[in-house]
């Protein structure tokens, strides 16, 4: 059984497809399944990205300044995280009105690890936002703009 929640939030943030992976799962996602690693991988997203959500109200209040280093730390992870996952998918041209790209599996997976290793804490956000394998970063201008593609469909 799996359930794909869909969220307005997202949506509304620009983030495509608007899926939300902390109430969206699978039974079928377990090591025998899918494997060891990419197992192991979807749970540390899922950590990271539920870590952050839990510091929202904090940063909403205080600031992100207000944060310890290590959640810092955290909350940016997990924004690389949420934008990399934003994969220019052809399903989602319409709202993004940028081209869809295949992505094997095993770049994504490659992407998030990199990710969560911190490889790309200095890049800003936004050169993770709508790209294919994690290596299209690299050839993104690094600015700290962010720039959020914002949908289309009213």
């Amino acid at each position: 059984m799996a359930a794909i929640v869909l969220s307005r939030k997202r949506t509304s943030e620009g983030l495509f497809p608007a899926v939300d992976p902390l109430q969206s799962n699978s039974s079928r996602a377990t090591r025998g399944i899918v494997g060891e690693r990419h197992y192991r991988l979807a749970q540390d997203i899922r950590r990271t990205l539920a870590q952050y959500a839990d510091l929202r109200d904090i940063i909403a209040m205080l600031g992100l300044e207000q944060l310890s280093p290590e959640d810092r730390s955290v909350v940016g992870r997990a924004r690389r995280l949420e934008r990399f996952l934003t994969q220019p998918f052809f399903a989602t041209e319409s709202f993004t009105a940028l081209p869809g790209k295949l992505v094997p599996l095993e770049d994504a997976l490659v992407g998030c690890e990199r990710i969560l290793h911190d490889e790309f804490k200095n890049y800003p956000e936004s050169a993770l936002y709508m790209i294919g394998a994690i290596d299209e970063v690299k050839r993104r201008p690094k600015t700290g703009t962010e720039q959020v593609v914002k949908s289309h469909a009213s």
